[in-house]
């Protein structure tokens, strides 16, 4: 009968050494980690991360813990206006997000264009929704 510790431990008649159970041998990384530690593929890339209040961050993933809470550097918050087919960059600068508030992430292509959204400064975001805002009013 082979017991629990026996399967895990395999031993060599001529040398004693310890596989894990899942066979991957110490110093390689699996095809897939579990939990938090999937992010590490995501560490020095570009990320877009949707919160639970709705903002967009993008930025450069620099570390994260077994929280997936991360720090995110040369972050700018992305802010949309989808009807007059516009967005902007907020600069945050090097931003902290709590793990349990990420909903999405994902990586950012940096040259690729955005299609059908056009980029703008800030006030030109800001002069589209207070537009948006005031049409909407008018037909009230």
């Amino acid at each position: 009968m082979i017991t629990a510790l026996e399967k895990i431990l395999t031993y060599n008649p001529f040398i004693l050494h310890i596989v894990p159970a899942m066979q991957v041998p110490f110093g390689s990384v699996p095809g897939f980690l579990p939990g938090a530690a999937s992010l590490i593929e995501q560490v020095d890339k570009r990320l877009l991360i949707v919160l639970r209040d709705s903002k967009h961050v993008v930025g450069v993933l620099r570390s994260f813990d077994q929280f997936s809470n991360m720090v995110v550097e040369g972050a700018v918050e992305r802010r949309f206006c989808w009807s007059k087919g516009v967005f902007a960059d907020v600069p945050m600068g090097t931003y902290i997000v709590r793990g349990d508030n990420v909903v999405l992430l994902g990586e950012v292509i940096q040259h690729e264009p955005t299609e059908g959204l056009k980029q703008v400064s800030e006030v030109k975001l800001e002069e589209a929704m207070n537009a948006l805002n005031d049409s909407e009013r008018e037909n009230e």
